[in-house]
């Protein structure tokens, strides 16, 4: 017992500096181009490309060795369930604190659009994926996706893009292209098709299962070097605007997964994952929902790096002295 309790706390007290490792070793890559001479957008649009093969080429065999390996459970319900109100409530909290903070000084609703949407969809798959599973394992891998495709994913293609359409300077939004965009995401299939071959009793070789192992292991790594190549300098005007929006992001949020968590039955792992994915910082498509309809891309940077900082200590924090 006191061997496995001293590799826990080992594992709790590396696993932070091992996340921060590699977004920091994105940053000085970011840092290092940009000193050679290689301009921003050239810099984003190799992370975008990056950040789309990975996606659409490497997450769907992840999700798939996934939803194969672990069994689906009540828990997986209870996560999407939890998931899902305390996303919806971030939005109501943070639209309702800048409603009011409008009414007193002016602020841009491209703005507004930002912050809210910053302050309730979560990085949960680039950085929630890693931290899970080198926490909890394949079981804290499948609770991940679960948080992820069952709530976060389904609401960021539709109240997402509803807020930036109200806010933000895009003229149209059709509920119908954004379920018809949710079905055609590779990672979805990639949970589906795992679920059949499981339900249907398909054997999968040893060697293939050992091979979706190893790139499950490296694409975590991969994950966070993205991240890492996202971070830009934050402008410190904007700071205390933006200051509701963080802790809603980072403190509120995880408060209303306990509390959601409490009421429909969930305890353990699967608490503690539906509370560590609602601190996650400000999701990465955040950058491209700001071009594409119109809110203000510059907070929604801002907003990713200061939660990322925040964030990662806040976990910190929580990994030491409490053990999730």
């Amino acid at each position: 017992m006191s061997r496995l309790l001293d590799s826990i706390h080992t594992t709790l007290i590396n696993m932070p500096f091992d996340i921060f490792l590699f977004i920091l070793i994105g940053l000085l890559l970011r840092i290092l181009l940009t000193a050679g001479g290689v301009s921003p957008e050239k810099i984003d649009y190799v992370r975008d490309k990056i950040n789309y093969f990975v996606f659409y080429y490497i997450i769907p065999f992840v999700c798939f060795k996934t939803t194969y390996t672990m069994p689906f459970s009540l828990s997986h319900l209870k996560i999407s369930l939890v998931a899902n109100l305390t996303i919806l409530s971030c939005v109501f909290l943070s639209w309702m604190i800048y409603k009011i903070i409008a009414s007193r000084k002016e602020i841009e609703d491209e703005v507004i659009g930002s912050l809210i949407m910053c302050s309730a969809f979560g990085n949960v798959l680039y950085i929630g994926l890693p931290v899970l599973t080198k926490l909890y394992g394949t079981e804290g891998m499948s609770y991940a996706f679960t948080y992820d495709f069952l709530a976060s994913t389904p609401l960021t293609w539709t109240v997402a893009v509803a807020i930036c359409m109200r806010y933000g300077r895009a003229k149209s939004f059709k509920l119908r292209d954004s379920f018809l965009t949710i079905l055609k995401i590779p990672p979805i299939w990639g949970l589906v098709v795992g679920f059949l071959f499981k339900e249907l009793s398909v054997n999968l070789s040893k060697e293939l299962i050992g091979f979706l192992n190893l790139i499950s292991t490296y694409v975590t790594m991969l994950m966070l070097l993205i991240v890492g190549l996202s971070v830009k300098v934050v402008t410190p005007e904007k700071f205390k605007i933006s200051l509701p929006a963080i802790a809603i992001k980072v403190i509120i949020a995880p408060l209303f997964a306990l509390f959601y968590g409490n009421i429909a039955g969930v305890s353990g792992i699967p608490l503690n994952v539906c509370i560590i994915e609602a601190g996650m910082p400000s999701m990465l498509l955040s950058m491209i929902f700001a071009t594409a309809f119109g809110v203000d891309m510059r907070t929604s940077v801002e907003m990713i790096f200061l939660t990322t900082i925040c964030s990662l200590i806040f976990l910190t924090i929580s990994l030491w002295f409490f053990y999730f």
